[in-house]
């Protein structure tokens, strides 16, 4: 392949030689480019990519057959390339056949599709993927579109029967996914896009027609895969079992969240999933036995065909393991870089990991560019990628050992370097997408892979892929055995998790800061493992004194300014000098000391600009945060202190927490970890739930609300919390009404403090009536919280105050048809009305009559549900309100 780029030329032969060294990895980086670009540039360049492969390829095909140099173009070829590979994804591209077509079509469709993946059942209900979609108008059955695309049946109801490969035919409306709009927030639309999955449809089971599907490869390897897991189940149960399903077939749906929980905390969560080590297990197992088969046989001897063969063989078990566990990133990686390895036997070249990691990337990019986005795909490689890049710095300075135990401690500490390594290559990663780094990941990798990687692995796959189709009873006493030492291990990383130093939550980097990470992490690993090298070889004595020399001839060399002495006097002293001679090319740990320079400047620059942001603010900024049917607002105040009101929720964390998925992530965003103030207007769920995890994982300080006694014990967890952490919870009649925060007046305007003795006599005054409302004033402005006080409740809270007149008021009770009446609005009189609603929710809010009302009153409306989270900053007598989607306004009073 280098030959083809590197010109004859001498003039450009060093340059090609220098970029096409390893000749994968910059085309690579060129076709990664290219689907970073199209991904955010999906619409603008296509015309352009598509006349950059047809001119690049052409000039390729001409340097080929003239033996000229390529240069670029090979680069220009797969940048192009790579933009026109994610183009099948991308919305701006698709027929008028597809299926995000008809999503949000306001009537029902007759649907009928194959389940294309095994179907997901969960408590009540069973999620299928179907996919060769055909739609049909109920009333015109006759009229039959075939669609493009997939899309999510949720059936609820008893459907175990349901199986891969099963065509379903139900009535339902395709409803679009939709995103929390907040910034940094995740891109759920996207990433059912990059799954090639549209929209869901609802129906109920006892609504299905089922066609049974016919025998095919999807259906063996189903019923394989059900076969299996039916002996897992019936050889251990609980968090074993759960754990064996993913060791061996790839089913992570039994993990529980205490269970990943755990895993995380104590820094092992890659053990769940199907990589290099278990892969590795397989082929070595399989080389072994298919070497010592063939050495058997005389002509293979004869030929030196006895590793080729093995190789080969080998490739089978790897392959079929693969498609049985899923063939998910990380395991596409390791069966592509072990086939890769095990093909060098045949062509009997030199193994190269950073070739193989290369093609294997290329490959599954290649097969499918969405992956360059995938978790997995990018902590994969990135783990793989620092064990290499640290290892070739690590490992050969250190001396080879002459005793036993010298050996066993040299592979102790080996194995705790590649541990460490992995974590640190994967921390800036992990920070990102989980705000997590364990603490313990080396010690726990150093007792739990020996114990499940290197014991439980290779047992149960031995149990099940070998012992289950000769004896089945050995089979499930293999499994036992597995069950047991899993059952111990477990116990153990509980333990380990629940340290609370096992790990600490982080706030969420930028791409700009993870990418300083990493050049600094690699450049500082480059420079001190470079000179403990020196160290160990006794060179370092002399080439200071050499350099110290250097240093006086040069200061007193002539020509030189006197500016120009000074650096080279300085050069003197450093470990490398900094700055060479005209003409002198800079080494390998020059630039190393450069790059560190460089990306202390711009993190010492970046952390200066956030802690300006934070506590260097003068303005009040409140952000009404798109949490769907709910309501939370963060308010952030002068000085960098922080207050909450409210934290949105679904009735049922377990099925989706607003806390853990939306709350927290916005804060760690804002590189928020401290809250001064939790206020909680009421306890419905709405309000209340996505609380529980900012308590658990926050350091809030004080926490403020009504002390309902019908609702406040209700919920348990809440509760439950604020007692472990001794948070401040006073009663309402103790803490103050009205707080003054560098400027900021929070005042709670009702409900009356003794409204607990009135309950019992008014039965208007229920939950909703009884919430908290809120006034926060800065300068000149004021922004109300109602709650989701009703009519009865605002007609009281204007007898109660003289004074409710606010710029901005947040919809009481998300925009219902019982708030917000004449009266009250004209009342506050606010120029602004944001509602915190969600969309196609099943109450309708916000009403159309209250809708109505807000534009008779000529009052400018923002919503949640179709602008996102709407941000207002107060700074002197300017005012700023800027939506996450649609246009800003700037007002001066």
């Amino acid at each position: 392949m280098s030959e083809l780029l590197i010109a004859n030329d001498t003039d450009s032969f060093s340059f090609s030689d220098r970029i096409y060294y390893r000749p994968l990895i910059p085309l690579l980086l060129a076709f990664v480019a290219g689907i970073a670009v199209a991904d955010q540039l999906p619409e603008r360049l296509i015309w352009l990519a598509v006349a950059g492969i047809l001119i690049s390829g052409s000039i390729i095909i001409y340097a080929v057959n003239r033996h000229k140099n390529a240069k670029f173009f090979p680069l220009i070829l797969f940048f192009c390339l790579g933009y026109y590979s994610l183009t099948p994804w991308l919305p701006a591209f698709f027929p008028q056949d597809h299926a995000n077509v008809y999503v949000n079509d306001p009537f029902k469709w007759e649907i009928s599709g194959i389940i294309d993946a095994p179907p997901l059942p969960q408590d009540y209900r069973t999620v299928c993927i179907i996919d060769r979609i055909q739609l049909s108008r109920p009333s015109k059955k006759e009229t039959t579109v075939s669609v493009k695309g997939k899309i999510r049946a949720i059936i609820y109801g008893d459907s175990r029967t349901l199986s891969i490969g099963d065509r379903l035919t139900f009535e339902s409306k395709i409803r679009p996914f939709t995103n929390f709009k907040n910034p940094g927030g995740f891109d759920y639309i996207r990433y059912m896009a990059f799954k090639r999955i549209w929209g869901n449809a609802y129906t109920s089971y006892k609504k299905v027609a089922i066609q049974p599907s016919a025998n095919n490869v999807k259906k063996y390897l189903f019923t394989l895969r059900q076969k299996i897991s039916t002996l897992i189940n019936q050889s251990s149960d609980g968090d074993a079992n759960a754990i064996l399903h993913a060791l061996i077939i790839g089913n992570r749906q039994h993990i529980s969240k205490p269970l990943g929980s755990a895993f995380n905390r104590a820094g092992i969560s890659h053990l769940l999933a199907i990589s290099g080590l278990h892969i590795g297990i397989v082929a070595s197992f399989t080389f072994f036995l298919s070497t010592w088969m063939l050495s058997q046989f005389k002509p293979m001897l004869r030929h030196a065909w006895t590793r080729k063969g093995a190789a080969l063989l080998s490739l089978i078990p790897i392959l079929f393991y693969g498609i049985i566990a899923g063939m998910t990133p990380s395991t596409q990686r390791a069966v592509i870089m072990v086939s890769v390895f095990l093909l060098t036997f045949l062509l009997e070249r030199e193994h190269d990991l950073i070739n193989t990691i290369s093609v294997a990337a290329l490959i599954i990019l290649i097969i499918y560019p969405p992956s360059l986005f995938s978790i997995s795909f990018q902590l994969s490689f990135a783990a793989v990628l620092a064990i290499i890049y640290g290892t070739s710095k690590i490992l050969p300075v250190r001396k080879k050992p002459v005793t036993i135990t010298a050996y066993f401690l040299k592979t102790i500490v080996t194995f705790c370097i590649v541990s460490g390594l992995a974590i640190i290559g994967t921390a800036p990663l992990t920070m990102f997408y989980f705000n997590q780094i364990s603490l313990m990941g080396i010690l726990s990798n150093l007792i739990f892979i020996p114990l499940i990687g290197f014991t439980i692995v290779p047992l149960a796959l031995f149990s099940v892929f070998v012992l289950l189709p000769i004896n089945s009873s050995a089979g499930f006493w293999g499994l036992k055995i597995c069950d047991f030492i899993l059952t111990f291990s477990i116990k153990w990383i509980y333990r380990i998790a629940d340290l609370p130093f096992a790990a600490v939550k982080t706030i969420t980097p930028s791409f700009i800061e993870i990418s300083c990470i990493y050049a600094l992490l690699g450049s500082v690993l480059y420079l001190f493992f470079s000179y403990t090298k020196k160290i160990l070889n006794n060179e370092t004595q002399s080439k200071i004194r050499t350099k110290k020399k250097l240093s006086q001839d040069a200061h007193n060399k002539p020509g030189l300014s006197r500016p120009l002495r000074a650096i080279n006097a300085l050069n003197g002293m450093m470990p490398c000098r900094l700055i060479k001679d005209p003409g002198e090319k800079l080494s390998g740990r020059q630039w190393a000391s450069i790059l560190t320079g460089i990306t202390l400047f711009i993190l010492s620059a970046d952390i200066y600009y956030w802690v300006d942001k934070r506590w260097g603010k003068e303005d009040l900024t409140v952000s009404i945060i798109d949490v769907g049917q709910g309501n939370a607002a963060l308010i952030e105040m002068p000085g960098g202190k922080c207050a909450l009101i409210d934290g949105g929720g679904y009735s049922n964390n377990e099925i989706f927490d607003i806390g853990a998925k939306v709350i927290a992530p916005f804060l760690w965003q804002k590189k928020i970890k401290t809250i001064e103030t939790v206020i909680l207007t009421h306890y419905d769920s709405d309000h209340l739930n996505g609380l529980i995890f900012v308590l658990k994982h926050f350091n809030v300080k004080q926490v403020f609300a009504n002390h309902e006694p019908a609702t406040c014990f209700k919920n348990k967890g809440f509760n439950q919390i604020i007692a472990d952490k001794q948070i401040p919870y006073p009663p309402y009649n103790d803490f103050p009404k009205k707080l003054n925060i560098n400027g900021v007046i929070i005042k709670i305007l009702y409900p009356m403090v003794h409204f607990a003795d009135l309950v019992a006599n008014d039965a208007w005054r229920d939950s909703n009536n009884n919430s908290m409302v809120i006034q926060v004033n800065f300068k000149n402005q004021s922004i109300l919280f109602p709650g989701d006080i009703m009519k009865k409740a605002e007609e009281e809270i204007i007898a109660l105050n003289d004074n409710l007149r606010s710029t901005i008021m947040l919809a009481p009770h998300h925009g219902s048809s019982s708030s917000s009446t004449p009266g009250f609005l004209k009342y506050v009189n606010p120029e602004y009305i944001v509602i915190s609603s969600g969309r196609q929710n099943r109450f309708g809010f916000p009403e159309q009559d209250v809708l109505s009302r807000y534009k008779r009153n000529q009052i400018k409306t923002y919503r949640t549900d179709e602008d996102g989270c709407v941000s207002i900053s107060i700074d002197g007598d300017q005012l700023n309100l800027a939506p996450m989607i649609g246009e800003k306004i700037w007002i001066d009073y």
